[in-house]
């Protein structure tokens, strides 16, 4: 029957989801605030709002899955953001829909690093994976309006690499359908310290990720594509990879399969924000699915935190 799975203590993701926009109302203010802001007041002109305020406002739109039109309402009928920021009046749609643009992807990274930093320790087992968001602007719905079918494949991909003891999304990269898998790789792990297990399915199979793993004293579990072979070619870290994967099949395809966790974080993102991207310009799209990352961490950290807090374990076994 194989290995009992995990789910998120039913008991647990009840009480956080009885007042979850409030709790991540909260949450955001805190993480904004820590942070510098996402870019600078203009110095001439009409007096503007505070680019914190107006992030937190558009992290709001995307969290609760609302149009423009919609946060501006959602807004003004829940007052908690408002009196948490000491405001009695928040940016309108208009001025949400045109921070979008402004707000740059470097920022929403480094507040996926502030949120995970508790998370980053020695000798954690991490996985990696990818998944597609398709877009509004996808030949799909050029198709049905033309009634006829286009090869075309329009989405995003979104290149994940997670802790496998807490499913916390560690670091990010955002592709088009085109890019290829195995190259941000090296990206993901990057500013991680040192590894434990590392595993990856075929897609990131090569001999400089096997190796970017024991150069960070880690132990990679890249599944192997049907050509490979153990030559090392100046990567020792593939060599023993391979050999241990055809002497101890079994023991090694146990290890490696620590990646499945990753199709849980996916389908998380998707159920509860969508999956596909709403936004309809250029880099605005990427800059929406970072944000559906944010969130996920966002949920996941209040499980973690409110957990310990309860004394309510995090994971249940199940067969």
């Amino acid at each position: 029957m194989g290995k009992p799975k995990r789910r998120v203590s039913p008991r647990l993701a009840n009480r956080v989801n009885r007042d979850l926009d409030h709790l991540m109302g909260l949450s955001i203010i805190s993480v904004v605030e820590r942070s510098k802001p996402p870019w600078e007041r203009n110095s001439v002109g009409r007096p503007c709002w505070d680019p914190k305020v107006v992030a937190i406002c558009l992290f709001m739109k995307v969290f609760t899955t609302r149009s423009y039109d919609g946060i501006e309402a959602y807004l003004k009928t829940n007052a908690f953001i408002g009196q948490q920021l000491q405001l009695t009046r928040l940016p309108g749609h208009s001025v949400i829909a045109r921070s979008m643009a402004k707000m740059p992807l470097s920022y929403i990274r480094t507040l996926t690093r502030l949120i995970t930093f508790q998370m980053r320790r020695r000798g954690m087992d991490v996985a990696v994976d990818s998944s597609g968001f398709s877009l509004k602007t996808s030949s799909k719905w050029f198709d049905i309006r033309i009634r006829r079918q286009s090869s075309k494949k329009d989405y995003l991909k979104l290149h994940i690499i997670i802790d496998v003891e807490t499913n916390v999304i560690l670091q990010f990269t955002i592709t088009d359908w085109r890019g290829s898998d195995s190259k941000e790789f090296k990206r993901l792990i990057s500013d991680l310290p040192r590894l434990g297990k590392a595993a990856a399915d075929k897609a990131y199979s090569s001999r400089a990720n096997c190796q970017a793993v024991a150069d960070k004293k880690g132990q990679p579990f890249i599944a192997f594509k049907a050509n490979a072979t153990g030559r090392a070619k100046g990567y020792p870290a593939w060599q023993i990879s391979f050999r241990a994967y055809t002497e101890r099949p079994d023991e090694w395809l146990d290890d490696y399969h620590i990646r499945s966790v990753v199709e849980a974080a996916f389908s998380s993102i998707k159920r509860c924000w969508g999956p596909d991207i709403r936004s309809i310009k250029g880099w605005l799209k990427r800059r929406e699915l970072a944000i559906k990352v944010v969130a996920y961490n966002l949920k996941r950290m209040l499980y973690i935190v409110q957990g310990k807090e309860w004394g309510i374990p995090l994971w249940l076994n199940y067969q």
